[in-house]
């Protein structure tokens, strides 16, 4: 070999040696910054070693990454005006794939990190994806909500947290099956002491006319009835009265209904809950008893006026409905229960409205009724209250 081949050799063997040693030196660097909570230069440092030839295919190295792309993600959550909460979209999703990267190359990887090896990283993002799922549901940010609970369901299979939040995230964005499937897991193969599973699953049957299963549902739940005594929740009697009742089976509907309020008479939430449910039913006669009778306890819960209110107009619509097919003497006595029931209506609008300015079903309501009142003569008109009705509909529409 020649003195210039030689030196050629040996020159690219130099060179090789000082890329490895720079690569190596960027996972030491990133370890580093780490350390002294430096996470811009820690990112820079960590994402050069993981596209590297030389060190990404390291398990160490996607280790560092999910635990530094977790400590971003922790800035973003906890203090979202850091300098460092913005420094990458959806870090925490980084670092849950970069911790499965980890295990994937090797399964037994440990760091001299806090957090040690892979399976404990995806713990913590396990964590934090529930807590974006929880905090995009009560934000109403349900597609949102659904990614994050899923997340967190493929971290942490097993937690129960996690798997109601996953279903109920489901059921809310209308992936119905995902949501009847997580919440049956929760109520047969772990019988979850909750009471939340068995009701949302319930009213899900509910609504697609599988009534035999609702009722089964709710059943199952020893929390929500002891069947040992001769006593009822409220959030039970509210939901099987009313499964009876939408099933057209009033006498076992009102059995259920009277055995609670026994117990609690004087439970506004069980009063206008049934209330409202009987409204649904067309039990016109006993919604209007309960509601009454809560309005009494508490006068100042629009609500319940509203509810009242909802009760005269869904009987004036019914009427409405047949109008077209009756003779002209039927007509007459139809159109006479039409407008009572509006005016009787009226007064539980305008206080429910006077309770609450803002409430849009009501100012929907409200705004009908103002419209379709037949003024006897001599009588004011409705147009200046109908027309600030309208104003505040167009108002809370214009913010949708």
């Amino acid at each position: 070999m020649t003195m210039k081949r030689t030196f050629a050799t040996l020159w690219m063997i130099l060179l090789a040696g000082t890329s490895l040693f720079a690569q190596k030196s960027a996972l030491n660097t990133a370890y580093t910054h780490y350390g002294n909570q430096y996470w811009d230069r820690a990112k820079r440092s960590i994402d050069a070693a993981s596209v590297h030839p030389d060190t990404k295919n390291e398990a160490k190295t996607w280790m560092f990454k999910g635990n530094i792309y977790l400590m971003i993600a922790n800035e973003k959550l906890r203090n979202p005006d850091s300098k460092y909460a913005n420094l990458c979209e959806n870090p925490l999703d980084t670092a849950y794939l970069s911790y499965q990267k980890a295990l994937q190359l090797n399964k037994d990887i440990r760091v001299s990190m806090q957090i040690a090896d892979p399976l404990s990283g995806i713990k913590y993002c396990a964590e934090m994806f529930y807590t974006d799922a929880v905090a995009a549901i009560r934000a109403n940010k349900n597609d949102w909500a659904y990614d994050r609970a899923e997340k967190a369901f493929k971290c942490q299979p097993e937690d129960e947290d996690i798997i109601y939040v996953y279903a109920l995230s489901a059921e809310l964005s209308n992936h119905i099956d995902v949501a009847k499937e997580y919440y049956s897991d929760l109520i047969k193969k772990r019988k979850v002491a909750r009471n939340e599973p068995y009701l949302h699953l319930a009213h899900i049957y509910r609504t697609e006319g599988d009534t035999n299963r609702a009722l089964a549902v709710i059943k199952r739940h020893s929390v929500l009835k002891d069947t040992t005594k001769d006593s009822i929740s409220v959030e039970y009697a509210t939901q099987e009265s009313y499964i009876y009742a939408w099933a057209g089976d009033n006498e076992k509907a009102m059995k259920v209904m009277d055995m609670a309020l026994k117990q609690e008479p004087n439970n506004p939430t069980l009063l206008i809950n049934m209330g409202s449910n009987l409204i649904d039913v067309k039990n016109f006669e006993k919604a209007e008893e309960l509601l009454k009778k809560a309005g009494e306890l508490q006068p100042d819960n629009y609500y319940v006026f509203f509810e009242l209110g909802r009760c005269k107009y869904m009987q004036s619509a019914d009427i409405a409905k047949n109008m077209a097919s009756l003779d002209d003497n039927e007509y007459k006595v139809a159109v006479e229960k039409y407008q009572k029931l509006l005016r009787e209506a009226l007064p539980y609008l305008e206080k429910a409205e006077s309770i609450n300015a803002t409430d849009y079903n009501t100012l929907v309501m409200l705004n009908f009724v103002y419209t379709r009142i037949e003024l006897n003569p001599g009588e004011p008109d409705f147009k200046a209250k109908q027309e600030a009705v309208a104003a505040k509909l167009e108002s809370l529409s214009s913010k949708k």
